[in-house]
């Protein structure tokens, strides 16, 4: 991002900008997926839900990468700060998504299952972030202009269900671990 900073925008900023936040995304899901096997052996066996615990953790430290690579990157590429505000708040989005989708979808249906729905559901996201920015654009000085009327017809309907089904696999998720604990012998 320093040997290639944001180009203005009508030079090939909104190009560059999703391309930034693709990989964004993907460096994000590629850390859920490394992470993703810590939660087979919950982390916080003391509680009423270990696995939904250690799963909400992970899925706040993926939050977290995503975070700071947004943030040092997007200064890096000399975005405007409002840009860098849009970029950060997409990725924090998308990251949470993605991989409480992927987990949820991992532990009810296979690795194979869960990379397919966190890769439908990251390309959706980043798409209407996309739509967003083309149908409102840039200002001249290459900030984040903020259309609210676009943003509630484009982002939001998005993210709405983004998060309900993630959140919907997640729970799915919780209750097949708390059904199987619950059908183990006591010892």
């Amino acid at each position: 991002m320093l040997l290639l900073p944001a180009p203005p925008p009508d030079d090939g900023l909104l190009l560059y900008n999703l391309a930034h936040l693709t990989l964004l995304q993907v460096a994000t899901f590629l850390f859920a997926i490394e992470m993703a096997p810590l939660t087979d052996q919950p982390w916080f066996g003391h509680t009423k839900r270990p696995w939904l615990a250690s799963t909400a953790s992970l899925v706040a430290s993926v939050v977290g990468f995503s975070a700071l690579l947004t943030l040092s990157t997007s200064a890096a590429a000399s975005y405007d700060a409002s840009l860098q505000f849009l970029q950060l708040l997409s990725s924090l989005d998308i990251a949470w998504v993605v991989a409480a989708l992927y987990v949820g979808a991992r532990k009810l249906w296979g690795r194979g299952v869960a990379l397919i729905l966190g890769s439908v559901i990251l390309a959706a996201c980043v798409g209407s972030i996309a739509l967003y920015l083309q149908t409102v654009g840039f200002n001249s000085d290459g900030g984040w202009l903020v259309d609210a009327d676009a943003m509630s017809r484009i982002v939001l309907p998005a993210d709405t269900v983004a998060a309900l089904l993630s959140l919907t696999v997640l729970f799915a998720a919780m209750r097949s671990v708390q059904r199987t604990e619950q059908a183990r012998p006591q010892s």
